[in-house]
This record gives C-alpha cells, structure tokens and sequence, in this order.
C-alpha cells in the first residue's frame, strides 16, 4: 500500500467551482504526499471561491473497493447538498 494520500474529485466540483475537468488527469484523482497536504490544497483552492461555497474531503466508506483515500466534493454556501449524478 503507498505511503501516499489520493483523492477523487466528484461531479460537483466541477459544476459549482471555477475548476474544471481539463485541470486534472481523465480519473479526477491527485495523489498527495500526506492528508495534510490534501487539506492545504483544498485550503488553497476554496480561497478562490469561498463566497460559492467549499471544498472538503470526504473519507471513503470503508467498503468503498476503490484505492481512494477521501473524495472532494463542494458544499454550497447555503448548505444545498447536491448528489453527484453517478452516485
């Protein structure tokens, strides 16, 4: 198993954040030397655009058969959750 903390970015950043797809890899994954560093990416990237809402980390289900640590997903200001369509 790597030393190292990978994420997955969901649907709803891109449709709610001024990020967009064309910015990562196909799988929407960014693997991070720890979760720490994870957080402060997230850190950086939520002040470009935290009157919309933030972005946080969510840990994987532990029955999750993917080797994703956490996801990335936006929470909306408002407090809105909006599911991801290929949950």
């Amino acid at each position: 198993m790597s030393d190292n903390y990978l994420v997955e970015l969901k649907d709803s950043v891109f449709r709610a954040t001024p990020l967009t797809e064309d910015e990562f890899d196909d799988d929407l994954r960014i693997e991070f030397p720890s979760e720490d560093h994870a957080e402060a990416w997230l850190s950086e990237k939520n002040s470009l655009h935290s009157k919309m809402g933030t972005l946080t980390l969510h840990t994987a289900h532990p029955n999750d058969n993917s080797n994703v640590d956490s996801y990335v997903v936006f929470q909306p200001v408002h407090k809105v959750w909006v599911p991801d369509s290929d949950a």
